[in-house]
Formats: C-alpha cells, sequence, structure tokens
C-alpha cells in the first residue's frame, strides 16, 4: 500500500520542521511512502527549510501553489500525489514514528470487510510539555460539551463508523476525492475537510475512526487565539449549513440555543425564568473540577473553565453571524 502523505502550508517556519523530522523517519513497512508539501506561496523561510528535506530526502517532494486557502493545498496535494492513497496531516502537527502504518493496517483491515470505507483517522493530542492552557484545551475536548462528540478531540477506545473525520490525521483512497470534485476552494480554510466528507458520505462512502491513530497538535496556546480559532469553526459550520440543510442536527442547533439563552438574561428583570440561563457558570466550575479530577490534572481546573467558556461563547458567536450574515455563503 504506497501513500502520498500531503502536508499543507503558509508561513509554517515554526512548525515545517518539526513536522517533517517526525514524517521522514516513519516505520513504515506496508509499501513506500511520499511526503508533498504543498505551500501556499509563503512569505517566510518555510520553503527553504522544505527545500532542505527535498534535497536530503527522495521521497520529500515541494509542490508550489499561490491559491488562497487550505482548500487549495489541499487539492495541490492530492493532485500532486504520485500512489492511490492520501495521508493528510497538518504542519503544526507531529506523527509518532508508527502513525502512517497505524493508518494504512487499519484501513486494509477494515476495507478487507466492508469495500464502502474510503478513509480511516484519529484524534489530535496537546504536545509533550506544553503550557497549561493547551492542556487545558486537550482535556476540554475529551468530553461532550467540550467537543459535542467530535470525533478530533474525544479519546474513544474503540473504531467507530463516523460521519466526518479531521483532517489532520486522516488516511483517504484518492479517487473517492477526484470523483466527488476535489476539495470547494470557496471555502478557503474554514470547514473544508467537513464539507468533503459530507459530500463523500451523502454519495455513501463511509469513514471509521481508529482509537490508535493520534498526532501532537500545537493548538492555539492562549484564550484569545484560542476564541478566533472557535469563530473560525463556528463560522465555517455556519456556511455549511447554508449550504446543506440535510446537515442539520441537534449538535449545531445547541451553540445557537445557547446564545440565545445568554442573550435572554437581559430580559430576566422582566420575566424571572430568563435567570435560569445563569446556572450555566456554576454547573461549568463544578464539571470543570470534576473533568480535572477525572484527567488526574486538578491544578488545570480553573483553564478548563475558560476553555469551555471560550468554546462554547466563541462556536456560538460565529455559527450565530455566519447564519445571519448573507455574505457567509
Amino acid at each position: 500500500m504506497n501513500v502520498s502523505v500531503v502536508v499543507t502550508c503558509l508561513n509554517e517556519e515554526e512548525n515545517i520542521r518539526d513536522c517533517l523530522n517526525t514524517l521522514v523517519t516513519q516505520d513504515y513497512s506496508n509499501g513506500q511512502y511520499e511526503v508533498v508539501v504543498a505551500d501556499g506561496s509563503s512569505a517566510d523561510n518555510t520553503r527553504d527549510i522544505v527545500q532542505e528535506f527535498v534535497e536530503a530526502y527522495p521521497n520529500v517532494r515541494l509542490a508550489m501553489h499561490s491559491r488562497k486557502g487550505t482548500a487549495a493545498g489541499r487539492n495541490t496535494g492530492v493532485q500532486s500525489a504520485a500512489y492511490e492513497y492520501i495521508a493528510f496531516i497538518d504542519a503544526d502537527c507531529e506523527a509518532p514514528e508508527n502513525w502512517l502504518s497505524t493508518l494504512a493496517s487499519a484501513y486494509l483491515e477494515i476495507t478487507g470487510r466492508d469495500h464502502s470505507v474510503i478513509a480511516v483517522g484519529g484524534i489530535n493530542l496537546p504536545p509533550t510539555g506544553c503550557g497549561s492552557f493547551v492542556k487545558a484545551i486537550g482535556v476540554a475536548l475529551d468530553s461532550f460539551i467540550g467537543s459535542f462528540n467530535s470525533i478530533q478531540g474525544r479519546q474513544y477506545k474503540n473504531p467507530l463508523y463516523v460521519s466526518s473525520l479531521s483532517n489532520l490525521n486522516v488516511l483517504y483512497r484518492k479517487q473517492p476525492i477526484i470523483d466527488i470534485g476535489y476539495y470547494d476552494e470557496s471555502l478557503y480554510s474554514e470547514a473544508e475537510d467537513a464539507d468533503l466528507n459530507f459530500r463523500l458520505h451523502t454519495a455513501g462512502h463511509r469513514f471509521v475512526f481508529i482509537p490508535d491513530s493520534y498526532v501532537w497538535h500545537r493548538m492555539r496556546p492562549t484564550p484569545k487565539t484560542w476564541f478566533k480559532n472557535m469563530f473560525r469553526y463556528g463560522k465555517g459550520r455556519a456556511r455549511l449549513l447554508k449550504r446543506y440543510p440535510k446537515m442539520w442536527n441537534l449538535s449545531f442547533v445547541l451553540p445557537l440555543l445557547f446564545g440565545l439563552a445568554i442573550i435572554s438574561v437581559i430580559f430576566a428583570p422582566l420575566l424571572g425564568i430568563l435567570y435560569l440561563p445563569l446556572l450555566y457558570f456554576p454547573f461549568l466550575v463544578f464539571f470543570s473540577i470534576i473533568q480535572s479530577i477525572k484527567k488526574r490534572q486538578p491544578t488545570i481546573a480553573l483553564q478548563i473553565m475558560i476553555v469551555y467558556l471560550i468554546q462554547h461563547f466563541g462556536y456560538a458567536a460565529g455559527e450565530i453571524y455566519g447564519l445571519v450574515n448573507p455574505q457567509v455563503k
């Protein structure tokens, strides 16, 4: 099973070397693999760093493009790939040495009994030695109220059929991506993987979550950057909900209900029952403490609570903004 590993990047000089160092040392015995770095015309030293790897490793290639967004980078990687299978990882991620073999072995085993499966993928974890806020993100994501059971953050124990897989840790058969019309470049860097997965899933293809597959992800390290990330996620989801009404489900209604409930507190002096949403805050304190104890990290309970607040308010604000803004489509 020969695999093209695609890394999309733009101005990633702080991350790309560490990412590539983990990719060129993969313990892969299922076939051959190459690493294709799809660079969107970086203005920093990213290309120079990648070129060092190109010269040192015959299976590393640089594919340049000038179009905007992650979707364009992923398409460039797919179009440049030499092999039938594509594994995606982001430039701000690092992979354990068995990452590719874990994905490939799982894919071969699962598709041997279910030919409708075209992709397998796993989770992303905070890197070792990260700060307390990033650790808190990892704890928060591994809970329903932190991720609404999104596969990207939940640390499930068993393989699961899922409707979508995050493209920072995934392996696809390439041809279905081509047949479906590639990634939608009009989405730029907002939910382009969720859009592709929805179209593939609607076409009858299936995905499987693999609990043994993980990458270390350098997540947004501050409350401000994490809020911006959550707002972008919410806006991206609103964009897809406008395009695909069939995508609506409870997990995407909850952020709207949350936002409306918090806003309704303004009118609580007129109707006392509207004070009830304020119970959210003591509940969040209690739940954050429980999660910190459960994960054996009681010293970061406050950071966990802050992460929850940022995720809920940021995602809800982004989704509401996206739904009411006619320019988001």
